[in-house]
């Protein structure tokens, strides 16, 4: 076998693989189980002749495109008496301790939320409304406008009676009210807005009546995007997400991998889908941040989606992703950090699980208080990180150093081990193979050895790794926070790639200083794995980097000491061997 180009062969096969897993590879999202009660998902939206010039600037019309229209009760209330309504557009702003949001009476909708505690990748403070919202027009808490009725109703300016600013941070409810009427139509709407000092929940009170027919599972709109987070250079991709929870159990879909599909205008693409009933509580989320919304009384809201992609216009080729909540009564609007998600479980029953720590999350979870505790008197999570990389090393000593140990021994070993194998050539013949397992087994118990005793160590503390990966891909403890130098945010790649090259050289050295007991083509192949993970880890949060780089340095330092000690066990051995054999020539002259 030529070794050169078994090597060349791999690592073109591997640059080939991620190569095309990165760019190509689709990655669907398999169905998960509808709840309970809950209605069959919808197929994609029919084609529809009828389509915007823009759809930037009607937005709103494509959604209600093809949707089926609200439901109206019986005639109960009595005829809408006079007409209420606004004759200009007006901005409504509301200053908390946690964020400032901005209500416009066109339609009620949300023009901004800006949090006080977080920015954005420019450094600007963070509006979780994108900015795709204010030029479409069609802001979140807009109905779906699936009929004439809430189309009006999203166009209407609303009366607001109440200063433009209103203070939220005293220690009682603020409700902010907009209504409209039209007496003619005989239609009333109220929309109610209640805010509570120090919390990111927004109770959520929203009435439509139409010729005395109260409208039922009203649907409320919020997107599209979340946040306005333009950065390349993130680890995790900014994908939206919906995220349905119910039954202890998270049912999540990445708008990124839904197939939009043309229409009959050719003006745009569009894919919808329904996700049922039954929920506790819906999110629509990224990586950091979420809108929750909290399902009307006995989980009976149904959850759907949209995304529309224009193929006209300055708009051309931009995804506007949408989730439809029927009858929502509350929204929390903030960010996914474990301290605040936690406060509001009382509304919002097991909201952490928005926060996507994917397997051995329990341990991720225990590592995160074990960091965020060291911060707590190291105000750098840089070096909190390697503060309990060190402190996690000290645990694992005991796994790791016996590792060590027996991947040298095994080293040593090998000599007797090859004579073994040289003895019984016949491998196919039952017998000597059986007999060269029992020399060789013979010889384990004789040296001390456990053949296993390098992999079984290795394999519990994958858990740990893992859990230290997700750790750190997700939690916006680490958003934003600098380490020391160019590294300005641990979330965040390795602008110049130093940590990745530096976490690739170390690996290299601890591999060349691990003994091994595979022949010389495994060898040379295992040297190709420092690259490999050089080229993947390039993209990773520069936190995890620090995180592997300085735990190979420890292993290096670790490694260093146990192949000093074996090799001169080996020297001592090896002396007290010649000792022996030249007493023995001595007394035999």
């Amino acid at each position: 076998m030529d070794t050169k180009k078994l090597i060349l062969a791999t690592i073109l096969s591997v640059v080939v693989l991620l190569a095309y897993q990165y760019f190509f590879m689709p990655k669907p999202t398999p169905p998960a189980a509808i709840p309970a009660g809950a209605t069959q998902p919808r197929d994609a939206a029919p084609p529809t002749d009828a389509a915007p010039e823009s759809a930037a600037t009607d937005i709103g019309s494509i959604l209600g495109q093809g949707e089926p229209a609200a439901e109206e009760k019986e005639a109960v209330l009595p005829a809408v008496p006079e007409d209420l309504s606004s004759p200009v557009e007006q901005p409504i702003t509301v200053e908390g301790p946690l964020f400032t949001a901005r209500f416009t009476n066109r339609g009620a909708g949300l023009v901004s939320l800006v949090l006080k505690n977080y920015k954005d990748d420019a450094g600007q403070p963070m509006d979780l409304v994108s900015g795709n919202a204010v030029a479409s027009g069609f802001y979140p808490f807009y109905f779906l406008n699936n009929t004439k009725t809430l189309d009006t109703l999203n166009k209407a300016m609303f009366r607001y009676q109440g200063a433009t600013t209103v203070d939220v941070s005293h220690g009682r409810e603020t409700e902010i009210v907009f209504e409209y009427a039209d007496a003619a139509e005989n239609l009333l709407a109220v929309k109610r807005f209640i805010f509570s000092p120090s919390s990111y929940v927004i109770g959520l009170k929203f009435e439509v009546i139409k010729e005395g027919r109260l409208v039922a599972d009203l649907p409320v709109v919020f997107g599209p995007d979340l946040e306005n987070n333009d950065s390349r250079d993130r680890a995790m991709m900014m994908n939206l997400k919906i995220a349905a929870y119910a039954n202890e159990k998270l049912q999540s879909l990445d708008f990124a991998k839904q197939k939009t599909l043309p229409q009959a205008s050719q003006a745009f693409e569009k894919a919808a889908g329904g996700m049922g009933t039954g929920f506790f509580w819906s999110a629509y989320e990224t990586t950091y941040f979420a809108a929750v919304f909290k399902s009307a009384p006995g989980n009976r809201s149904q959850l759907s989606w949209q995304s529309i992609r224009p193929l006209q216009g300055e708009d051309k080729g931009k995804l506007y992703s949408y989730m439809i909540v029927t009858d929502p009564v509350a929204a929390f609007i903030g960010p996914k950090d474990e301290k605040v998600l936690a406060a509001v479980e009382s509304e919002f029953p097991d909201l952490n699980k928005i926060i996507e720590y994917g397997w051995f999350g329990s341990i991720a979870k225990v590592m995160l208080k074990g960091i965020t505790f060291i911060h707590g008197f190291l105000p750098n999570y840089g070096w909190a990180i390697i503060l309990f990389t060190l402190f996690l090393k000290l645990v694992l000593f005991p796994l790791t150093y016996s590792s060590s140990v027996s991947m040298a021994k095994m080293q040593a070993l090998q000599p007797k081990l090859k004579a073994i194998q040289k003895k019984y050539k016949n491998n196919k013949d039952m017998e000597q193979r059986k007999l060269m397992n029992a020399e060789m087994m013979a010889l384990y118990k004789q040296e001390k050895v456990n053949p296993a005793g390098g992999c079984l160590p290795l394999l519990l503390q994958l858990p740990l790794l893992w859990g230290f990966f997700r750790l750190l891909s997700v939690s916006i403890n680490v958003r934003h926070e600098p380490w020391m130098l160019w590294i300005t945010d641990l979330s965040k790649k390795d602008p110049y790639y130093v940590l990745p090259i530096l976490m690739g050289v170390t690996q290299l050295i601890q591999q060349r200083m691990t003994p091994s007991s595979g022949d010389p083509t495994q060898k040379k192949l295992m040297y190709i794995l420092p690259f490999v993970m050089v080229i993947m880890f390039a993209s990773f949060p520069s936190g995890l980097n620090l995180y592997w780089c300085f735990s190979n340095v420890l292993q290096i330092g670790q490694q260093y000491i146990v192949n000093q000690k074996i090799y001169q066990q080996k020297k001592d051995e090896e002396r007290e061997f010649k000792a022996l054999k030249r007493k023995k020539g001595a007394k035999e002259k």
